[in-house]
């Protein structure tokens, strides 16, 4: 009898915990909304060098980034599709090697469950309105990192940070979204802002 209640118990916590571990992300909006942003998001660059010098993870990312970051030219969103060898990381001129930072808003129009989508060529940690909404920890080729379900409890203003780094070979970075139900889609450009 003991055995069955014990096992009673650790079923329910397992429900209890996966049903727990389902909830949506809860979002925080901006506080103060922000006002006359401009489009797109900004963005820092560092540069390791050379090979065989490499940048291995988002750990050694920071660290480079807290070293040496210089602003580059500002995102356009996030709409960096794969690219080919030898072609540049998104605004920055190298081809590898390169860490970046990036910081601004997202808006999102209408309160509700949404999924975010993240997708990297190669490591990324990026966080809206407080919560991590993609990971990926190493090297390897643009792909979808995990889909996230967040909910957002108004329309506005969220804040956006990513580290993001390419290593070799190609590079992307993007997003997909939708509200909770519908098709997921590439996030627009003109949802982006920075100060």
């Amino acid at each position: 009898m003991k055995l069955i209640k014990a096992a009673t118990i650790a079923v329910s916590m397992a429900v209890a915990a996966g049903a727990a571990y389902c909830e949506p992300l809860k979002l925080k909006p901006a506080s103060p909304q922000p006002s006359g942003l401009k489009a797109g998001l900004a963005v820092d660059y560092a540069w390791l060098g050379r090979p065989p010098r490499k940048i291995n993870s988002v750990t050694e990312a920071k660290q480079l980034l807290q070293a040496s970051a210089a602003p580059g030219r500002p995102l356009r969103g996030l709409d960096y599709r794969d690219t080919n060898k030898g072609d540049p990381v998104m605004t920055h001129p190298e081809h590898y090697n390169v860490a970046a930072d990036i910081r601004g808003y997202i808006k999102f129009d209408a309160p509700g469950i949404y999924q975010i989508e993240t997708w990297s060529n190669d490591g990324l940690d990026a966080r809206i309105g407080g919560q991590k909404v993609g990971s990926a920890g190493d090297n390897h080729p643009c792909g979808s990192n995990q889909l996230v379900d967040v909910e957002v409890p108004s329309a506005g203003w969220y804040d956006l940070s990513m580290t993001y780094f390419q290593k070799y070979g190609t590079s992307c970075l993007m997003m997909k979204w939708g509200k909770d139900g519908e098709k997921l889609s590439w996030v627009p450009n003109n949802v982006f802002g920075y100060k």
